[in-house]
């Protein structure tokens, strides 16, 4: 039921570019009026093929896209909104997606999104009540139309279908190898949920914009099975379609302060290399360098076979812009002189403790061999051999416990016993949150709930540095990695790949809070429920 223009501008055209709108604070600030200008100005240049807005971009409060994206469309311009899971739980996410259809606004760009970092008289409440793979999902069911359940207001009937159009974002520039891994996995999680196209985290490493565009070309269906050893994964019919999914790669024009920040790993997601400061060091102008770079970078991507390039931080200023096309057209023919220029990748990032160096590595080496090297851990052989004998279906007293577990949960006082039994010894292992919903082993004993600052389940956000969590930079590991690190074989890496129905867990059901996920387990109320 897709009717969107902008999917009709992928199928006709070759390539095209779309530039990313970030709203302030208001609508009656000089930078609202600037963007409002620039778009009217757009209409006669006709450089873009749409306009991207962003949702509260780096955690602040800003204007919300859906006014803005109204104005673009009434000037007869494609605009894509940013649609983020931080500030909204599953019912908002919901009800926004219904005023955007109403508005006629069903481009999307499915984000998980920054923490918050300020709000009105302190730090905001991160919400990510959903993660992106289930929020495309969601998005992907009202496209077919929700079947609303009896029991729910209204409810007995089938909601009419919404022709959304949505996208989805990877970020292949990382340091470490779960980092890439993860990054991978959640894209094909992404691919299976209904992501129509997909837009790259900003990067300076061309090589990895062919790692990606290799993955989808090689099959990843054929990639995982490979890695695993798992030849019943493989897909055909998945990888021939993913084949043709858009790739955009999104080109960052560089400032002097915005590159003392990707300096001190400030931006979450977003590396910046020595091949690319040392291009500043020799200019004259920093800002006819950083067009200079803008045009390189997506001269390659035109090379490489990309869909499209997504501009983020450039000026509203058409004179600059049609300098940016000059120098696009002219480097058009020597994109692969620019793929040795900064072909080798070297990351630099200033700490206090001392610069960090390091290249960015390929996850797919040698004809799409993957290395792995597994992690023996007395802490994971514990847990394991606890879970087998009381969690697995195939031990013995799995039947015996189901029965006492059906027998506890009918008992009040037993039940509440149990409970706090349960977050007593948990809370000391794994500073359990009481989620009522325990995927402890599917993460290798590392919980999402206490460990991933955005509680996520189906893989990372894209703000991870060389394996630290973005919220707290080269202090605390990022959950996802720690769960990588701990599998002492392939085997246990498998468990990510097939982690529940379509691979995906499925949201917290809060109404399992502070009840007893032993029980829940043994009952199927939980996210091993049918």
């Amino acid at each position: 039921m897709i009717s969107s223009s902008l999917k009709d501008l992928f199928s006709q055209k070759d390539f095209l570019l779309t530039f990313e709108l970030v709203p302030g604070r208001s609508v009656r600030t000089r930078q609202y009026r600037e963007i409002l200008r620039f778009l009217e100005e757009s209409i006669k240049y006709r450089y873009f093929e749409a306009f991207s807005i962003t949702d509260n971009a780096g955690g602040h409060p800003a204007l919300s896209p859906i006014p803005l994206g109204k104005t673009i469309k009434d000037l007869g311009l494609e605009v894509i909104i940013h649609f983020s899971c931080k500030d909204k739980n599953r019912n908002q996410l919901e009800s926004e997606l219904l005023a955007l259809d109403r508005e006629g606004l069903h481009n999307l760009l499915v984000l998980t999104g920054d923490y918050p970092f300020y709000g009105y008289m302190g730090k905001a409440k991160p919400v990510f009540d959903l993660d992106s793979v289930q929020l495309l999902q969601m998005i992907t069911q009202m496209e077919r139309g929700i079947d609303l359940p009896k029991e729910a207001p209204g409810g007995g009937v089938k909601l009419p279908a919404i022709p959304f159009f949505k996208g989805a974002v990877v970020n292949p520039f990382k340091l470490t190898l779960p980092e890439i891994w993860w990054q991978y996995l959640k894209l094909y999680k992404k691919l299976k949920s209904g992501a129509y196209f997909i837009i790259t985290q900003v990067g300076f490493v061309p090589k990895k914009w062919m790692e990606l565009k290799h993955l989808l070309e090689a099959g990843i269906t054929h990639i995982f099975a490979k890695f695993l050893g798992k030849k019943e994964i493989y897909s055909k019919e998945e990888d021939d379609a993913f084949q043709n999914i858009p790739l955009i790669g999104s080109v960052l024009y560089l400032t002097p302060s915005l590159i003392r920040a990707l300096l001190k790993g400030r931006i979450p997601g977003i590396l910046i290399t020595k091949e690319v400061l040392q291009q500043y060091h020799s200019a004259d102008s920093w800002e006819e360098r950083s067009l200079d770079l803008c045009a390189k970078f997506s001269s390659i991507l035109k090379g490489l076979g990309y869909k499209g390039v997504h501009l983020c931080g450039m000026p509203f200023d058409y004179d600059v812009l049609s300098r940016f096309m000059e120098k696009l057209s002219q480097y058009e023919s020597k994109w692969e002189d620019f793929l040795t220029e900064f072909e080798r990748g070297l990351v630099k990032i200033e700490l206090p403790k001392g610069d960090i160096t390091r290249e960015i590595p390929c996850l797919l080496k040698n004809g799409l061999d993957l290395e792995y090297k597994g992690k023996k851990s007395l802490f994971y052989y514990f847990n394991e051999i606890i879970h087998r004998i009381f969690f697995d279906e195939r031990s013995p007293i799995y039947a015996p416990l189901k029965k006492v577990a059906r027998s506890i949960d009918k008992r009040p006082l037993l039940r509440d016993i149990t409970t706090k039994f349960e977050y007593l010894v948990k809370k000391l292992l794994f500073n359990c949150q009481e989620c009522g919903d325990c995927t402890l082993w599917e993460f290798n004993y590392s919980c999402p709930q206490s460990e991933c600052a955005k509680y996520l389940l189906n893989g990372p956000c894209g703000g991870s540095i060389w394996g630290y969590c973005e919220v707290y930079p080269f202090q605390k590991k990022c959950h996802f990695v720690s769960a990588f690190e701990r599998a002492p074989n392939r085997e246990n890496i498998y468990k990510f790949y097939n982690q529940g129905v379509d691979l995906t867990l499925t949201p917290r059901d809060w109404a399992l809070y502070k009840k007893s996920s032993w029980l829940n387990f043994f009952l199927k109320r939980d996210h091993h429920r049918p």
